[in-house]
């Protein structure tokens, strides 16, 4: 795969909250850890981490180069999924019940770049009013619901924000929900990457 194996290393260890952790979950000695941090610290120039012997906290500039890491680590997975040809046997299947203008506005243009990365995968993008896609969250028909709304009682994040010109609103926000079947969880996962890496 393709990376920067410093940045994957800071990255592991902001997660982790601890040298300690990420030298295990990453199979390397914590010395070796502590030598790839203070190589970013020496070319950044400022302390990413406050240390303590219980755990590690993102000094402000660790902060701003969490935010940047997340999304170019982001971007070198889906360029080693888009080189390396794809297993015939790997299928893949999402259902998305969503808002009828985020579906059109929001959702088809990412469908078009999953399916580039992931060939294969059939994704159905359901349009349908906020409670008809909740209700397919609850009932397990849908994997992923987009709504104008949070979904009470449920688990919602931010999904989009979209201007909108000429309307007396600013803005539109549309809200996501997941289901809680594990066996989607990597194929959700792997879509929600490619959300925070489309432009």
């Amino acid at each position: 795969m393709i990376c920067d194996y410093r940045l994957k290393v800071f990255y592991t260890v902001a997660v982790k909250g601890s040298f300690t952790a990420a030298a295990k979950e990453l199979g390397i000695t914590q010395p070796a850890v502590s030598n790839h941090i203070s190589e970013l610290e020496g070319a950044i120039g400022d302390t990413l981490f406050y240390r303590s012997r219980r755990e590690s906290v993102l000094s402000p500039k660790g902060k701003i180069l969490f935010d940047y890491a997340e999304k170019i680590l982001n971007l070198y997975r889906c360029a080693d999924r888009e080189l390396t040809p794809a297993k015939r046997e790997e299928r893949r299947e999402l259902t998305i019940a969503a808002d009828p203008e985020a579906a059109r506005s929001i959702l088809r243009p990412l469908v078009e770049y999953y399916t580039r990365i992931y060939p294969g995968t059939d994704i159905s993008v359901i349009e349908r009013g906020r409670e008809e896609a909740s209700a397919m969250i609850d009932d397990l028909t849908a994997d992923i619901a987009v709504t104008d709304m949070p979904r009470e009682n449920s688990d919602s994040t931010v999904f989009a924000t979209v201007a909108i010109n000429g309307a007396s609103a600013p803005m539109r926000t549309y809200y996501l929900s997941m289901t809680t079947d594990s066996e989607k969880k990597a194929v959700i996962d792997d879509f929600l990457l490619c959300c925070k890496t489309f432009r």
